[in-house]
Parts: structure tokens; C-alpha cells; sequence
């Protein structure tokens, strides 16, 4: 079965769905819970814009941090959780997180956009399939 879970947060409610079965399914099997936040980068427009880029950058990174800790702290206190916060590009972060951790199954929010608009804005969730050789239990959006 599974010995180490790793688990993919972002804002987004199909992430925090997937943290909830993550947590479940780590509790139930008894394995290593590791929950990964990427904090994106500043897009190339936002050095042009009237707002300071460092500042803005900070924030986002004390967002995700805050999201991170908030996660870990609803578990319960016989479920360790190790928390991994990575900067860049969401999809390759988490690849590279699930060959270093060496994780044996993958835990994230799909956030169901459909065909059309996956291949126009990208998929962290498909990028992360076809670059990772690891089981994955994607949650999909309720509607």
C-alpha cells in the first residue's frame, strides 16, 4: 500500500478537498502526510504595473505560508504532517517534490475547466500526469 502521501494545496476548493481525503486516507493507512503550496511567480506584466513587485511577491509567499500552516494545524494531533514550500512554476515544483520525497501517491485538486480552456491556460494537474511517475487521486469540482 501506500507509505508516503503527498498532497498539493492551493487556494482553490478542489485542493482543499483533496487535503481532507489526503489526511483521511494517511490517518486510515497509518503513512507520512507531506502537504507541498508553490508560491507562483510574479508575472513579467507586474514589473510594469504602479505596485511594488518585492513587496507583492512577499505576500504571496506569507499567503501560502498562512495556508500551509492552517492546513497542518486542522489535523488531528496523531497525524504528523511535514509541509514542503516551494517558489515557481506549480506543475514542476510538485514533480520535482514527488521524486526527491520519493512519494508514492499524489493528492491534488483538478480545478475542471474543460478541454478547450486546459489547452489554452494549461493544467497543473495534467502537466503533473505526464511528467511524474506516481499513482494520483485527483479531485474534481463539485458541479
Amino acid at each position: 500500500m501506500f507509505r508516503d502521501i503527498l498532497v498539493a494545496l492551493d487556494t482553490s476548493d478542489t485542493a482543499r478537498r483533496a487535503f481532507e481525503r489526503g489526511g483521511e486516507l494517511a490517518a486510515a493507512l497509518n503513512t507520512r502526510l507531506t502537504v507541498i503550496a508553490v508560491v507562483p511567480d510574479v508575472t513579467g506584466g507586474a514589473y510594469r504595473a504602479p505596485v511594488d513587485v518585492a513587496n507583492l511577491r512577499r505576500e504571496v509567499e506569507l499567503e501560502t505560508e498562512r495556508l500551509l500552516r492552517q492546513a497542518v494545524d486542522s489535523l488531528p494531533d496523531d497525524l504528523p504532517a511535514t509541509t514542503v514550500l516551494k517558489h515557481g512554476d506549480p506543475g514542476k515544483r510538485i514533480v520535482e517534490q514527488v521524486e526527491a520525497g520519493r512519494h508514492d501517491l499524489l493528492v491534488m485538486g483538478s480545478r475542471g475547466r474543460g478541454r478547450v480552456a486546459t489547452n489554452l491556460l494549461g493544467s497543473v494537474a495534467a502537466d503533473v500526469f505526464f511528467h511524474s511517475r506516481v499513482a494520483m487521486l485527483v479531485i474534481q469540482p463539485d458541479d
